[in-house]
């Protein structure tokens, strides 16, 4: 009977010891794998959202390098408007061009001094701009939107004065101040 029972508690022990080797194996040995494995995982995925938000911005990108040229014309039309320095006598010429193209007589144009501004964080030069002109009613609203809309070059009229110059109604005069800008040497 003692065998019997000296059996019994052999073999409840052996279960005891095997669930205590389980256990510890669990604990030590598996569960550290399996949170590993779910670290990985979870690493790879973001890895691969990582890659694929890389390849939408290089499919936009490469997009956007397509219309490289439409974007250097673009910042050519602007280096036009703002250029590095002041080419009032191309300025001068335009202004004189547009005078014959909407048949009014540019009787004057005066250029002063250069001072700096800035406009938010971006530091250019304004040059003040006298110009007045000679014609009928309609040549001068032309050449007003020659200089305002046509014309290349950034200009920010400040003043216009309209008056009477001839002995008939028919003829008036167009004083214009304005400014032409010029962007600072540094690009900033």
């Amino acid at each position: 009977m003692l065998t019997g029972r000296a059996d019994r508690v052999w073999i409840l022990g052996g279960i005891v010891a095997a669930a205590v080797l389980l256990a510890v194996g669990w604990f030590f040995f598996i569960g550290p794998q399996h949170d590993e494995t779910d670290t990985m995982r979870a690493e790879a995925e973001t890895a691969q959202v990582r890659a694929a938000t890389l390849r939408s911005r290089l499919a936009e990108l490469s997009r956007e390098n397509a219309d490289l040229p439409k974007y250097k014309a673009e910042l050519e039309t602007a280096r036009q408007a703002l250029p590095a320095t002041a080419q009032s006598e191309d300025f001068l010429d335009q202004l004189r061009k547009a005078g014959e193209a909407t048949s009014v007589s540019v009787d004057g144009i005066n250029i002063g001094g250069a001072t700096q501004v800035s406009a938010g964080n971006v530091q250019m030069y304004a040059l003040p701009v006298a110009v007045t002109a000679a014609g009928d009613t309609a040549a001068l609203d032309k050449f007003f939107d020659q200089i305002q809309r046509v014309q290349q070059r950034a200009v920010l009229i400040d003043d216009v004065t309209v008056s009477e110059s001839g002995e008939t109604s028919a003829e008036w005069s167009l004083v214009v101040n304005m400014k032409i800008f010029v962007a600072s040497p540094t690009g900033k």
